[in-house]
């Protein structure tokens, strides 16, 4: 294994599985192998494997949107939940650590826990841990032209049963069976010149597409999703005419998609049709510039948030402003646009309750405080028809009153606001949104709000903060002197098992934060759990299950997770 230059290590307690460790890539696995310090083993179909039913469990909430998968059919099916799962993505590196790169070169983990375990007292810490080259994606570079690097985030289908892994430095966009844990298809997004990511992608409500931000190539892009008429998917298809290019103009594409089929044998084909057109238009349908200083300085596509009718989507950028894209037109089309003196920098939180769209804008920057959320209508054109700039204007807006300040300068140093993470709180027992808890990953606090209904959606209504560090959960980890800085990214509600409603898991991030490092680098990097009071107005955070991953010399911890996201498994 040392020749294979790989050094991953985890905790003791840790269950490790290689499901990808088929026939048909056991060869090209060979030097992809991981190494784990672990003494834990289970067999991937007795552990894991289970029978799958038509219907399977809708969660409701979350960081991304608060909506329900609608069946072919157009109505919610009937579906109950067996239990639940906890997927945590781990940006740091796992393959090709040496001497000479003491932090690795690609790779990164997926760390599923079960509910079960986590409803334990004290949690059981026992995750499946798939290593995202040796165990899902080995052949990467050889059928993409790149390994998969810094897995970000990862979304479930709205039925549960496919879990789409977003890799925010190769571009790949990797589906995995959420019952098996087999890898399904592996795409890459494509190539512009200025850059080829996928920072997220997100499903929409219907099932039918998964909406895929490619960042730094500024541009949204489309994977088609086709189902039969018993709802079983077919296909995964990386539509290249719906990709919509953020910037525009002439020789802008480098490199058109990819796809990897993993399974032949599945019944799922994994493809690209189509081409990516060079050449696309640089203004918008009002005839304004896509990208221009003072009004949209820097198109990287953040988040893309699909709205419950599965036809819009709410694209923050990174420099300001936003478009809303009608997803359903190929190419995907703009129908709404706002500069950046209406939406500020850097958003990427997104729910959707109670009719409306609420989203969030963070720090764009080393020391620079942003902590504002907006709250808009549902309300859009269809394609080809568009609004006027700048409408309709948000409904409401709550703005932190030290927007805008320098840490070190105007205030504080280290005392800016950074909002990310959106966790939407429900009342389960009468399937109710309640509140929004929108986490500051550097105050360590939670701001929580009111949802609004129709008679007071013009008003933020401020139910309360908490802090993350009234505890002694977050302690300290190896390579850092800082302590009780849980640094909390993206989150989930627990929506099963005896904790529904009760719980947020959410990722906490590590002192070599890989992402956003101006913003993002605490002291115990894990899946952190925030129990949650009776009200749901307050929370405090209760555990920290560690996660590890050792550089070269075996003295700093690398880990670095990004998201925990719930998976509810089928009946």
């Amino acid at each position: 294994m040392e020749a294979c230059n790989s050094k991953f290590r985890l905790a003791e307690n840790t269950a490790i599985i290689a499901p990808a460790m088929t026939s048909s890539n056991l060869a090209g696995a060979t030097c992809n192998q991981s190494v784990y310090a672990g003494n834990g083993r289970e067999p991937l179909m007795a552990t894991l494997a289970r029978p799958i039913g038509i219907n399977r469990t809708l969660r409701k909430g979350g960081w991304l949107l608060a909506v329900a998968f609608m069946a072919l059919i157009g109505t919610t099916p009937v579906i109950h939940a067996r239990g639940y799962e906890v997927w945590v993505s781990d940006q740091a590196n796992t393959q090709g650590i040496t001497a000479q790169a003491p932090t690795g070169t690609h790779g990164g983990a997926v760390r599923i826990y079960d509910g079960a375990d986590l409803e334990k007292t004290p949690p059981v810490d026992k995750p499946v841990v798939l290593d995202v080259t040796a165990d899902l994606f080995p052949a990467a570079n050889a059928t993409t032209g790149a390994h998969v690097v810094r897995i970000h985030g990862i979304l479930p289908s709205p039925d549960h049963r496919y879990m789409a892994l977003n890799f925010v430095a190769s571009g790949h966009l990797g589906i995995v069976d959420g019952e098996t844990k087999l890898p399904v298809c592996l795409f890459r997004a494509t190539g512009t010149s200025t850059g080829q990511q996928n920072h997220m992608s997100f499903w929409a409500p219907n099932g039918h597409s998964i909406i895929v931000a490619n960042q730094n190539g500024r541009m949204l892009e489309r994977v088609d999703v086709t189902r039969d008429s018993k709802g079983t998917v077919t296909s995964f298809d990386f539509n290249a005419a719906a990709s919509l290019d953020l910037v525009g103009g002439a020789n802008r594409i480098t490199a058109q998609p990819v796809a990897a089929d993993l399974n032949p044998d599945d019944g799922i084909t994994c493809t690209v049709s189509g081409t990516v057109a060079d050449g696309q238009a640089t203004t918008t349908p009002t005839g304004a510039l896509k990208q221009a200083e003072g009004v949209r300085p820097l198109n990287t596509v953040i988040c893309p948030i699909v709205a419950s009718a599965s036809q819009h989507a709410f694209a923050t950028l990174g420099g300001g402003g936003m478009f809303v894209i009608d997803t359903r037109s190929t190419p995907m089309a703009i129908v709404a646009e706002y500069d950046m003196s209406v939406i500020r920098a850097a958003g990427c939180g997104g729910v959707e309750a109670e009719g409306f769209m609420h989203l969030n804008t963070g720090t764009s920057g080393p020391n620079i405080s942003e902590f504002t959320l907006y709250r808009f209508s549902l309300d859009y054109p269809v394609a080809p028809a568009f609004n006027a700039p700048n409408t309709p204007a948000p409904i409401a807006v709550w703005a932190d009153a030290d927007n805008g300040k320098v840490a070190g300068a105007d205030m504080p140093a280290g005392s800016n606001r950074d909002a990310h993470g959106l966790v939407l709180a429900s009342d389960v027992s009468i399937g109710k949104p309640r509140y929004l808890h929108q986490m500051d990953r550097i105050r360590n606090n939670v701001e929580v709000f009111k949802v609004a209904s129709s008679q007071d959606k013009q008003l933020f209504q401020h139910a309360g903060s908490y802090s993350l560090t009234t505890t002694s959960a977050c302690g300290s980890t190896l390579g850092t002197a800082k302590s009780n800085d849980p640094t909390p990214d993206l989150g989930d509600l627990s929506v099963a098992g005896n904790t529904k409603g009760k719980r947020i898991y959410v990722a906490l991030r590590g002192p070599f934060p890989l992402t956003v490092s101006h913003a993002a680098d605490g002291s115990c990097p894990g899946l952190g759990i925030i129990e949650l009071s009776s009200n749901l107005t307050s929370g405090t955070l209760t555990h920290v299950l560690p996660t590890t991953v050792l550089d070269a010399e075996e003295s700093k911890n690398l880990s670095d997770p990004h998201a925990a996201i719930v998976r509810v498994k089928a009946q």
